[in-house]
């Protein structure tokens, strides 16, 4: 696993998985995650975005089906979600 200590990172997209990200900064960045294989010590996120994909997108499904009020996902374009008549706003603030 490929280790990244003490980076801040400032309007990037910035892919999590196969890392572990220790004490990193990410502001104003698109975070994505595929497969949700990653692991965060000690960062913070100021006004980012997530996006989640693949594998990782299935798990906030699951995670949205169990939890519908506390789970704060967006889901694609086009995709509403298993619960469509909900709001599910996810973003800003992160």
């Amino acid at each position: 696993m490929n280790v990244v200590e003490e980076k801040v990172f400032v309007g990037q997209r910035v892919r999590l998985d196969y890392s572990k990200w220790v004490n990193c900064v990410f502001k104003e960045c698109e975070i994505i995650t595929m497969i949700g294989d990653f692991d965060l010590i000690g960062c913070d996120f100021v006004d980012c975005k997530l996006t989640l994909k693949r594998g990782a997108l299935t798990i906030a499904k699951l995670v949205h089906i169990f939890f519908p009020d506390k789970s704060p996902f967006i889901f694609p374009e086009g995709d509403p979600g298993p619960l469509a008549d909900k709001d599910l706003t996810l973003g800003e603030g992160m």
